[in-house]
């Protein structure tokens, strides 16, 4: 038999087959393995092998492998409870057998290759093969596999990274509707021609990418949309948040294959201590969430999970007592907002920390002003950074002279708890922990290197960054910035840095010094915020810039575009005069909006035309900005 079809036979039997190593992590697994078990193969594969067995079976099953000699050769099928990706256990049957090292290899040790079959047909139901729960929450890498074809998240209709979907040629604005949008030709037509097996799979696909791939729980946004719904109901809303103690520590004890089958084990015992309605959900790492609803006791919940989760259990070979810190909070008349909710539970989780670890907390309003709090805030935020875990949301500036999107600016974002931390929370974090440099320096390198297909399309393009008056303390600032700008390949012409009026009346002056070599290397400098600081028209001649932001409280002004607000008029025609590009920002309405056109207003920003979306959206916020400017200029 050629190697070649022995080979495909393996991977289509309709046995799960594995190969485990002498070190008990699987090297080989077959589709029905995936099939069985509900996780992507390339999960599995360097995974401990006990990641697959419900802990009653662990023992008895390596009591099985002792005792198959050195002898090769199947033995009688082992009965023992496997345990899927969800964290449910299913019965099994498990025939093993050596497989010595080939020759001229001794020293690799001997594998064993496992035969599992599902055992639920001998109580009378259908074999668990064919529950496909955990096949179809299998991934967070988005692997599931129609029947007949095999796609992945590089080649589904839609997916791709911004580069791709951006680097069509796009310069004025089109009617709505018609092609002409970056990416929108190629996207339609691969939907167009994708074979039709795709199209019954986009909820199996939204269904994986809102579950977390290890222990196939509900991730931060689909908790935060059951928690949304939830809220809007009158029944009473409780949720527990909760970190594992010391778990970096056990991480690094234990090795990565074993503190991830604890966490499949926390998992699980989470979902045992609550009742089927509630939500238990990964955050991340370590981070759990429960979603109680309609619940009587929500105290004797958080008793009972943290009295579950410290009973003892063996991973890696192990026993260990996973201990948890945890906080709850509950709705009331005044925290009806979610993101306030899991604010408050964050916080009486601090508390438990700072109380010793392995307890619970319930939420007080002074828990918010406790220094343990804010330190841990402090502490969370340099982890992120360390991570990379802070992201970059764009929003579109667009001018209605030529009728097109013509920058993007840039906005840091943090994802904690499953929930984005607002920019006016962290960022003040961050400039007192002096973490403001590294994280600007992120967010410029990101931009760049996320926008740039998308300034390739035209030299007029920009993309604007916000910047901190604490970054100028540095005084190789300006050098980093075009270093920056110069490894992402973007052009300094179309980099603008955006500053609020108080950075440039700062007392050193060595701000105003970086500011002109900066834009003498071709950065465009823009003043934020304009009108609600220190300037005035008169001394905009004297500073190093080249376009004003009309603050979003003046905009506010404008109700329904009939107001007599003169002051826009002196604005924009004086800036004007001094050579400077007028941006309003904050704009919501279509009124808003045509009061400033019509008064020769540059450009125009706001959630009118749309709110910040990640890198992956641009496409689409574009068409959202062009088909709202559309509609102001018609009267709509």
């Amino acid at each position: 038999m050629e190697a070649g079809f022995a080979q495909h036979l393996l991977e289509y039997s309709p046995d799960a087959l594995l190969l485990v190593g002498p070190d008990g992590s699987i090297s080989f697994l077959n589709t029905a393995a995936e099939q069985l078990f509900g996780y992507p193969r390339a999960q599995l594969l360097g995974a401990d092998h006990s990641l697959l067995l419900a802990e009653a079976s662990r023992e008895d099953f390596h009591g099985v492998l002792a005792g198959l000699g050195a002898a090769a050769g199947p033995r009688l099928p082992f009965a023992g409870s496997g345990r899927r990706a969800d964290g449910t256990e299913l019965p099994v049957e498990i025939t093993c057998s050596l497989v010595p090292a080939p020759p001229g290899a001794a020293d690799a040790g001997t594998s064993v290759a496992l035969s599992v079959r599902g055992a639920a047909h001998r109580n009378g139901r259908p074999d668990a093969r064919q529950d496909t729960h955990g096949n179809a929450h299998q991934n967070g890498h988005r692997q599931v596999r129609p029947a007949g074809a095999g796609h992945d998240a590089g080649t589904h209709p839609g997916a791709g990274s911004a580069g791709h979907s951006l680097s069509g040629d796009f310069h004025r604005r089109r009617a709505p509707g018609s092609a002409g949008l970056p990416g929108s030709a190629g996207l339609a037509g691969a939907s167009a021609a994708a074979p039709a097996a795709f199209a019954g799979h986009d909820d199996e696909l939204k269904a994986g990418s809102l579950r977390d791939p290890l222990t196939a729980l509900p991730n931060g946004p689909f908790f935060n949309e059951r928690l949304a719904a939830a809220l809007r109901r009158p029944d009473p809303v409780d949720i527990l948040l909760l970190n594992l103690d010391d778990f970096k520590h056990l991480n690094g004890v234990l090795g990565r294959s074993a503190a991830d089958e604890l966490l499949v084990e926390v998992a699980s015992r989470l979902r045992n201590c609550v009742r089927p309605h509630d939500t238990v959900a990964r955050l991340g790492g370590d981070e759990f969430a429960v979603l109680l609803t309609e619940c009587l006791n929500a105290d004797a919940v958080a008793k009972r999970i943290a009295e579950a989760l410290y009973a003892p259990l063996r991973v890696g070979g192990s026993m260990v007592r996973p201990g948890v810190s945890m906080g709850l909070a509950s709705k009331s008349a005044q925290t009806l907002d979610g993101a306030e909710l899991l604010r408050q539970a964050d916080a009486a989780m601090t508390a438990a920390k700072a109380g010793g670890k392995n307890n619970w907390q319930r939420f007080r309003p002074e828990m918010l002003n406790t220094a343990a709090h804010k330190a841990d805030g402090e502490t969370g935020l340099r982890r992120a950074v360390e991570l990379g875990q802070i992201s970059v949301h764009y929003q579109p500036v667009v001018s209605p002279g030529i009728g097109s999107v013509v920058q993007f600016e840039a906005f840091a974002r943090w994802e904690r708890h499953g929930r984005l931390v607002p920019p006016n929370q962290f960022l003040p974090v961050a400039e007192q922990s002096g973490l403001i440099r590294e994280i600007g320096d992120e967010v410029l390198r990101r931009a760049c290197a996320e926008i740039r297909p998308w300034l390739a399309g035209d030299a007029a393009y920009s993309v604007a960054v916000n910047v901190s008056g604490l970054q100028f303390q540095h005084r190789d600032f300006a050098a980093d910035v075009l270093a920056i700008a110069a490894s992402t390949g973007v052009d300094p012409h179309q980099l603008t840095l955006e500053l609020t009026e108080s950075v440039f009346f700062d007392a050193s002056s060595d701000v105003l010094t970086q500011l002109r070599q900066l834009r003498e290397a071709g950065v465009r400098i823009a003043m934020d915020d304009f009108g609600t600081g220190y300037s005035t028209l008169g001394r905009l001649q004297e500073l190093p810039l080249d376009k004003v932001k009309i603050d979003r409280s003046f905009v506010a002004m404008i109700k329904t575009g009939q107001e007599q607000l003169p002051f826009f008029g002196t604005m924009i025609n004086a800036a004007h005069a001094l050579g400077l590009k007028v941006t309003a920002e904050g704009i919501e309405t279509p009124a808003q909006a045509k009061y400033l056109m019509e008064r020769g207003c540059d450009s125009l920003q706001g959630y009118l035309f749309a709110k910040p979306a990640p890198a992956s959206d641009l496409a689409g916020t574009m068409e959202s900005a062009l088909n709202a400017l559309d509609k102001v200029d018609v009267g709509r």
